[in-house]
């Protein structure tokens, strides 16, 4: 083995031994360097890779001389790392992202299925009011489709109140008979 080849030796083995002593005292300040990330950081899994980042940064690392303070050099990679991850942070604006699991995704529009549905419950409801008996019919379209009051009813149409409210009490039992209750109805 000549000099050349014994210095390069002697390099790699120092940088061996620095690097098993940054990661002894890594893990001799694990917890408090958490705590440090902490204070640092907006979420625990930002801690973790932060971390994470931290231990491979120093792993990675190749000193040129001697460390004095490797408890310093650890708080400092950990402090850039924390600031890194800061800035890709606010570049992606991540404080603005939800997860997609958090936000309803429901539309305005009906489905199909819906769609569907409300035109058979349509067409039922069309067939059962035309079995109805036209007195029976009008006072129904003048409440529901009008909006008109059983007394203002009874006035248009020359009966009673009393027979409005039979002839209503017909009209919805038949309906109900013929198309059935919407389920927002029945609750």
């Amino acid at each position: 083995m000549n000099a050349s080849s014994s210095a390069i030796v002697g390099m790699f083995a120092r940088d061996e031994a620095v690097s098993s002593d940054l990661m002894s005292v890594l893990e001799e300040q694990r917890s408090s360097l958490r705590s440090f990330l902490r204070k640092r950081l907006r979420n625990e899994e930002d801690v973790s890779d932060a971390l994470q980042e931290t231990s491979i940064r120093l792993f990675n690392y190749q000193a040129h001389s001697e460390i004095e303070s490797p408890a310093a050099l650890i708080y400092r990679v950990a402090d850039c790392v924390a600031v890194d991850f800061l800035r890709r942070a606010q570049s992606r604006k991540a404080s603005a992202h939800c997860p997609i699991d958090d936000v309803p995704l429901l539309s305005q529009e009906p489905s199909p299925e819906e769609l569907a549905s409300a035109t058979q419950d349509l067409g039922r409801l069309i067939e059962a009011l035309e079995r109805l008996s036209p007195k029976c019919q009008d006072v129904f379209l003048l409440s529901r489709m009008d909006g008109l009051s059983y007394s203002e009813i009874a006035v248009r149409c020359g009966i009673s109140v009393k027979m409005v409210e039979k002839y209503m009490s017909r009209a919805l039992a038949e309906l109900r008979m013929q198309v059935g209750e919407r389920p927002e109805a029945a609750t």
